[in-house]
């Protein structure tokens, strides 16, 4: 053991007498000088420990936060509008729901009335939470083979009864070539299905609700709702407002260095990564429901063949699953990297009849806002900043690196070899 003391103690005085770094070297050359031996030592230590303290907070700052984002605004020429969902707030046409019946009493030893009694309940096809199991029993058996998606179509009240008159940039256009009835859970809504569209829509709406069918237990709300895919969140018109409905849109751009990175630590799928959120969202909700109801929910398309529909035989168990899921039970959905998203913004310019609602829709300003992220540190850009940091605390460099290596490790054999020889 004397022998490793001894070598280690010639090995480091050959290191401050030798080393390339300034400063060390005078903790040999006043080794007389008590005083000023005692400054350079502390002065020295400060250096190391403030020099060690930077680099690990640089270090832990890379790896909780290596990426940044860069805001930005870019005007663009012509927006296209996004597929807009106008959602009325009644779910079932009284004159499509007494038509059905009449059909169904002539089909059944049921009267009409019987059947204006129970098709009501069919809103548990929207809201599993609106009805009771035991209310829904008879009107099951009796439908349970006929097509659900269909007979709710039906049902549902026309785009055409909706949205009276289109305007595109003050130009009148047919509103059947505009908008299409399509599933959602808040009912069959109209969506606009014409793609790269811009400029302004004007839209005069029914809100008089003179075709509503009272659905038991609970009133429809008035007026219309007004939804974007990507967007949570929803815009209420009411009855007689003359509205005017800004769309603001905000891209996101993700760099592609950022494919260096897990898909956990840039929080965004890249197209060949995964679905779009809203996508994955839908699955994990149907995922949720063939776990424990064994079928896919209204209003979600089957992708396999092996799968049926839930009717309301199972209205039980989707008000289960209903209760308890929530998006944050599905932490692998994610946005894209790169996508664009939509906000509305509502704005009352007046007032109408009650029965007449009237819309304008256009782009809130011509400027889109771009969040970039881009990667915040490149291995260069660390190595540099560690350099720096070392350098100018104890003016430490590559070389100085493996001068201590050498004498740590060949000069203290050399001199472990020579203690033995002596």
């Amino acid at each position: 053991m004397s022998r490793i003391v001894a070598a280690l103690n010639r090995t480091l005085v050959e290191y401050f007498r030798k080393t390339s770094l300034n400063g060390f070297g005078l903790l040999y050359f006043l080794r007389r000088r008590k005083i000023q031996r005692i400054f350079w030592f502390s002065f020295i230590a400060f250096g190391i420990l403030f020099a060690s303290y930077t680099v690990f907070a640089m270090i832990l700052a890379f790896l909780n936060y290596s990426t940044i984002i860069d805001l930005s605004e870019v005007e663009v020429l012509e927006e296209h509008f996004p597929e807009i969902r106008i959602c009325s707030g009644y779910r079932f046409s009284s004159r499509s729901i007494h038509r059905y019946s009449e059909e169904l009493g002539h089909l059944t030893n049921k009267s009409e009335e019987y059947w204006l009694e129970k098709l009501p309940y069919l809103s548990g096809y929207y809201d599993s939470l609106s009805v009771r199991s035991e209310e829904t029993k008879e009107i099951n058996n009796i439908l349970s083979t006929t097509n659900i998606t269909s007979l709710l179509m039906k049902l549902s009240p026309s785009c055409e009864s909706l949205i009276l008159r289109c305007q595109l940039n003050q130009l009148s256009i047919n509103c059947s070539e505009l908008f299409g009835l399509k599933l959602s859970l808040l009912g069959n809504c109209c969506v606009l299905k014409k793609e790269n569209l811009t400029g302004e829509l004007s839209l005069v709406l029914d809100s008089s609700q003179e075709d509503e069918f009272p659905l038991k237990g609970g009133s429809s709300l008035g007026g219309f709702t007004f939804h974007i895919p990507n967007w949570l969140g929803r815009v209420s018109v009411n009855p007689g407002e003359v509205a005017a409905l800004e769309v603001e849109v905000t891209q996101l751009l993700g760099n592609s260095q950022l494919k260096d990175y897990s898909i956990r630590k840039r929080g965004c799928y890249f197209p060949q990564e995964g679905a779009p959120r809203e996508e994955c969202l839908d699955e994990c909700r149907i995922k949720a429901h063939l776990i424990n109801c064994q079928c896919v929910p209204y209003p979600f398309e089957l992708n396999n063949a092996q799968h049926k529909h839930c009717t309301l035989e199972k209205i039980s168990c989707l008000q289960l699953v209903e209760e308890n899921w929530s998006p944050s039970q599905c932490p692998e959905c994610l946005p894209y990297c790169n996508q664009l998203f939509y906000r509305l913004y509502k704005s009352i310019l007046g007032h109408l009849h009650p029965w007449r609602t009237k819309v304008n829709i256009y782009f809130r300003k011509p400027n889109r806002k771009i969040y970039e992220t881009i990667q915040l540190y490149h291995w260069y850009h660390i190595l540099s900043n560690i350099g720096g940091v070392l350098g100018i605390c104890i003016g430490c460099s590559f070389i100085s690196g493996f001068e201590l290596i050498y004498f740590m490790v060949f000069r203290l054999w050399a001199n472990y070899l020579r203690q033995a020889e002596s």
